[in-house]
């Protein structure tokens, strides 16, 4: 019941808050999207269309009060708005056109919301922010979960958070990969987070939430989450501009992993390259191949929850001799998610998407990482690249396409292009007139120019600071 009303009063603030500052409200929408409070609230919220309500109020707010510096136009937010017309338009030929108007219904949502998000995310408060809603919304399942497996030790198909069932958060492979895309977030936070007040300890609690979360996916004995840390360590490392120390703790890790695994947990992971008698890896592999030949014959895809048509012949095993005949069985990975509902339209638009988003986030890095002001530009850059290669490495094995996750870090990527872009220009501008006069103050009150004296301030005034790459006053009003 507490807790039911302590979130109850958490959705009413953002709701409230918003009301004064629109971009709260979209917060407000990645924080009922994430953490789900209606799946473990008892009244109240349970009953209520959250996300709709959050959502609606959302866009009416930025429209209303919140349209200034638009993001240009950039290939990411035309792709994500040429798949949540595409996906529509596959409704006309479903295989199953009630199941796939359910999943449309959430599906459309995620991808229109995520098309938003850079419109009302535009300043480095508001890009921190976004990111640290998406994280602590995912704390509050995978720390409680990281904490049992401490005590107690994890396992297949244990529901050890916040939700029970087998579907969103509590399904293992979901809730390993979204975990593991958290990882990097966190750590870039302890390092350049500012809302939160810089306490001494802060880089060893977002560490710590780090951690946690790497426990999490390795409670879950999903061995999808094997591979995406894998890739994970790899990456973050190669990305590094301290690997001897990044070396040591990795390999630290490295081995509390092997020591304090269970001997279930290695006796699960070691199936992985043992696929033709291992039957959930065959069964994903058949699965596959029924795809391959269903788009041979249906290049537009089935439309949404389409697997529902398939048949797959089990083969004959030790256990299991006369082997068998099975239907529905789900995709089983992102890609083939997406090219048996979506055909290869949708594939292809949806590789693209996550390629030039990887590839421009690179670039960004590259391009920022020298320049003071906006090394955090840089290593945020970096950290969504490592969520997203998470996302392209386990999700080769969990049916995740059209979750928020993978939406959300192509969005924060817009975000952080489209913050340099507003600097770039504002940094180019030319002041004439009074503007002028009032931007050479402002540098001669940066710099301390020689024979300028400071006037005295008045009660409660705090001194202007301007960063050297910054001067402009559209620079400065963009800085808010």
């Amino acid at each position: 019941m507490l807790r039911s009303l302590w979130l109850l009063m958490l959705y009413l603030s953002f709701l409230g808050l918003g009301v004064a500052t629109p971009f709260v409200m979209t917060l407000g929408y990645v924080w009922t999207d994430t953490f789900q409070p209606q799946a473990i609230s008892y009244i109240i919220l349970n009953e209520m269309p959250v996300s709709l309500i959050m959502g609606a109020g959302a866009f009416l707010s930025y429209f209303a009060m919140d349209r200034r510096s638009p993001p240009p136009l950039m290939l990411q937010s035309v792709l994500q708005i040429m798949l949540a017309v595409w996906m529509t338009a596959t409704l006309l030929w479903a295989e199953l056109p009630d199941d796939a108007w359910a999943k449309w219904n959430w599906a459309f949502k995620v991808m229109v919301f995520a098309a938003f998000v850079p419109l009302a995310i535009r300043s480095r408060v508001q890009i921190e922010a976004f990111a640290q809603t998406y994280v602590f919304s995912l704390a509050a399942n995978f720390v409680p979960f990281g904490l049992k497996v401490l005590i107690s030790g994890g396992g297949y198909g244990q529901n050890l958070g916040l939700q029970a069932g087998n579907a969103g958060m509590a399904e293992g492979g979901q809730l390993s990969t979204i975990c593991l895309m958290a990882v990097p977030l966190a750590l870039f936070l302890g390092k350049h987070g500012q809302l939160i007040p810089r306490l001494p300890m802060m880089n060893v609690a977002y560490g710590s939430v780090a951690g946690l979360a790497i426990v999490c996916a390795i409670g879950t004995y999903e061995r999808s989450a094997l591979i995406g840390l894998v890739a994970l360590g790899i990456y973050m490392f190669i990305r590094s501009r301290r690997k001897f120390v990044y070396g040591i703790v990795a390999s630290a890790m490295t081995v509390a992993i092997i020591v304090g695994t269970a001997s279930s947990w290695n006796s699960r992971v070691s199936t992985i390259g043992d696929y033709s008698t291992e039957g959930s890896a065959m069964t994903r592999i058949l699965v596959w191949q029924w795809t391959l030949g269903y788009v041979s014959t249906h290049p537009l895809g089935g439309s949404f929850e389409a697997y529902h048509v398939n048949t797959i012949v089990m083969p004959s095993t030790a256990d299991n001799p006369g082997g068998g005949v099975q239907n529905g069985r789900a995709w089983h990975s992102s890609y083939f998610e997406m090219l048996g509902e979506l055909g290869w339209p949708g594939l292809i638009i949806f590789l693209t998407a996550a390629g030039s988003s990887f590839v421009s986030l690179l670039r960004l890095s590259r391009k920022c990482k020298n320049i003071p002001d906006l090394v955090w530009v840089a290593d945020m850059s970096d950290a969504v690249q490592s969520g997203m290669l998470v996302f392209l490495t386990s999700g080769a094995f969990v049916s995740l396409a059209f979750q928020p996750p993978f939406w959300y870090f192509v969005s924060m990527g817009i975000c952080l292009r489209a913050y340099v872009w507003r600097a770039e220009r504002a940094e180019v501008t030319e002041a004439t007139g009074w503007r002028a006069a009032a931007q050479q103050a402002r540098e001669a009150m940066s710099t301390g120019s020689p024979g300028w004296q400071r006037p005295p301030m008045l009660p409660g005034e705090e001194p202007l600071r301007v960063p050297a790459w910054r001067g402009s006053p559209r620079a400065q009003r963009d800085q808010t």
